[in-house]
């Protein structure tokens, strides 16, 4: 592995498969990519010929004939074995290699695995920012995808998978099909634009490619991200304005993702002009709105191709491995209540004379009431019904004074 000082000196972006490539094309086209050397890869002829990157490339040409994978995961691995060499002299040009692209096809996740086995073969760090497909795309793509993110997670030294599902959080269901892709892309491409900087972020709040392998290496996770960029256009407050995008950027979920993350990376670029009352502004309005345990990664940079400019960039982690231990650490919370309640009641009440017939006693069950909320929708939240009272949900005794 290269020293991590080195590995903002040439960070490549290659998008795979046809949605890899259009992601690598909107990102080629931001005036903020000065330093990434990008390219698109795919089988898919047709594909590479509507896009407008400066470097892309047909691979397998001779046995695919320029046709796409058909979502078949093997025809991905084959045609992406047979350009080894290609793909190796890719990775060893690079100092850090960012893949792209859509998992439930045949090309990405037949492929993806390859380029991460090359990569380690390399000694050369990667980090894969994948989407998972639309519920409505169907059964089989989505356990492909799920699939490929098994195969994919122990080979790989960063593994970020954005469900394109949470654009419904943002968009109007009678949005265009076409423009929830579309979206889709952007937000990815902005989001791999942020991650380069949280790399190459050094002359302010320093971070590096460690800190985020020590939190994603080899977990499962979903993310969800948050681009916000304003402009002196935007006003005086354009610190503001950043963060409003962010919190309705369509691929973040709203801003209860932020609250329920096991952990936040959080990037923040501007111009020469940018002010440390902004960054602090910036920080302090996310970590407001994140749980106070979450693991947060924090990078504030400067660079002349945002002059005039404010990008604020975050990622939501939340790990699968840590849901039982939530329930876990809810229950063992909720007992301790229980137990304490039942000792206070036990040691304030006099013991009961001792009869000498067996008697059937009354269970001391408490009847759970909706009141009001009886013939209305139930307000559930993390399993519980709300319009329950708290301590009827959490068998309380209360005191009434007698």
């Amino acid at each position: 592995m290269e020293n991590i000082s080195d590995l903002a000196s040439k960070i490549t972006v290659l998008g795979i498969g046809s949605s890899g490539v259009k992601i690598a094309e909107r990102l080629f086209h931001m005036p903020e990519m000065l330093g990434l050397e990008i390219i698109g890869m795919d089988t898919d002829a047709n594909s590479l010929g509507k896009s407008s990157l400066a470097n892309k490339t047909a691979i397998d040409s001779e046995w695919r004939g320029g046709y796409g994978c058909g979502g078949d995961v093997i025809k991905g691995q084959r045609s992406f074995s047979r350009e080894r060499a290609r793909i190796r002299s890719i990775i060893e040009s690079a100092s850090l290699l960012i893949v792209t692209g859509g998992l439930g096809g045949g090309t990405v996740t037949g492929g993806a695995p390859i380029i991460a086995s090359e990569a380690r073969a390399c000694k050369k760090p990667v980090i894969f920012v994948l989407s998972i497909p639309f519920v409505f795309e169907g059964y089989n793509k989505n356990k492909l995808a799920e699939d490929g993110i098994k195969e994919l997670l122990p080979m790989a030294d960063i593994l970020i998978c954005v469900p394109n599902d949470l654009l419904f959080s943002s968009l109007s269901a009678d949005a265009p099909v076409e423009e929830a892709f579309r979206k889709a892309d952007e937000e990815i491409s902005r989001a791999i634009l942020g991650i380069s900087e949280l790399v190459r972020c050094g002359n302010l709040l320093s971070t590096d490619f460690s800190d985020l392998r020590s939190v994603l290496a080899r977990r499962k996770s979903t993310c969800g991200v948050g681009v916000g960029l304003a402009s002196d256009y935007d006003g005086l407050n354009r610190c503001h304005m950043a963060l409003e995008r962010v919190l309705s950027s369509p691929l973040l979920g709203g801003p209860g993702k932020i609250k329920n993350a096991h952990a936040l990376f959080i990037s923040v670029t501007g111009g020469s002009d940018l002010q440390i009352g902004e960054v602090k502004k910036a920080l302090e309005s996310v970590q407001s709105l994140a749980r106070k345990n979450a693991r947060m990664i924090i990078g504030a940079n400067t660079d002349d191709a945002y002059n005039g400019k404010i990008q604020i960039t975050l990622i939501t982690v939340n790990f699968e491995d840590v849901a039982s231990d939530d329930v876990e650490e809810f229950v063992s919370e909720k007992t301790f209540v229980q137990e304490s309640a039942i000792t206070a009641s036990s040691s304030s009440a006099p013991e009961p004379p001792l009869s000498s017939e067996y008697e059937q006693q009354e269970l001391p069950l408490l009847q759970i009431s909706r009141g009001i909320f009886l013939n209305s929708s139930p307000s559930m939240y993390d399993g519980l019904d709300l319009d329950i009272p708290t301590f009827q949900r959490l068998n309380l005794v209360v005191d009434k004074g007698d």
